[in-house]
């Protein structure tokens, strides 16, 4: 029995042919290096929607575990006094790290995490956005009394590990920093200033959680050996002074 489906696809079927023959004369007519640039489009374009899925689906599970766990002041004072002193050889020699790159060369892949740090990295991004936006609906409930403005500042090409925040700010920002060891140096590299306003604690615990979420960022993925974040309240603070 025939339905809409089947009669369409028929259609279709029967029209492809001379559809796939004309299509084919019209590109023959065109130059090589169109045809190059309009695939290299293309490609593009597919893997940009692939990437933008790829974000939805890595947010929902964000929000997902969020709120499954649930958060208060007193979990950010657990997560600040739990890995507020961790360091780069701490994750190394507990293998949460796996031959990662010098510290301010590339960014340190997936396949240089143990399934352990790739946990961690999950946790502290976690922390970082719901300490930042986090709020009944997603099971955060935080004492925020104070707003504040978060400026982070690092280089353009390392701008995507922080791809998960929203409502974002960004300023072009020149590096100034010399490497003693010449390593990294940042003089001159075209860095960007990310800027974020959210609601601190009254004694800056949240702000807290913050710095420590972003030095683990840092640690299991930016790479960066000089990693610039600021918080200002919002009364006395520029988004111009960058």
């Amino acid at each position: 029995m025939d339905t809409i489906s089947s009669i369409i696809k028929k259609a279709q079927d029967d029209l492809f042919p001379e559809l796939e023959k004309k299509i084919r004369l019209e590109l023959q007519k065109k130059d090589k290096n169109w045809l190059i640039d309009q695939i290299i489009y293309l490609t593009c374009e597919r893997h940009s929607l692939h990437e933008q899925k790829n974000r939805f689906e890595d947010m929902k599970k964000r929000l997902d575990r969020i709120h499954k766990v649930g958060y208060d002041d007193q979990a950010l004072m657990n997560f600040v006094d739990k890995y507020r002193k961790i360091s780069r050889k701490d994750l190394e020699e507990s293998r949460f790290l796996i031959n990662p790159p010098h510290m301010g060369l590339a960014t340190i892949e997936p396949h240089q995490r143990s399934q352990k740090g790739e946990i961690l990295l999950e946790e502290a991004r976690d922390m970082l956005y719901l300490a930042l936006y986090g709020d009944t609906t997603i099971n955060v409930n935080l004492t925020r009394g104070q707003e504040e403005v978060l400026t982070i500042i690092l280089p353009l090409s390392k701008s995507d590990s922080l791809f998960f925040l929203k409502a974002v700010t960004e300023v072009n920002a020149d590096g100034t920093w010399s490497d003693p060891e010449g390593v990294s140096n940042d003089d001159h590299t075209n860095n960007v200033g990310l800027q974020v306003e959210f609601g601190d604690h009254k004694k800056g615990s949240i702000g807290m959680a913050i710095f420590v979420a972003l030095n683990l960022i840092n640690l299991l993925h930016v790479n960066e050996q000089i990693f610039y974040a600021r918080m200002e309240k919002v009364e006395r603070s520029s988004l111009q002074s960058l």
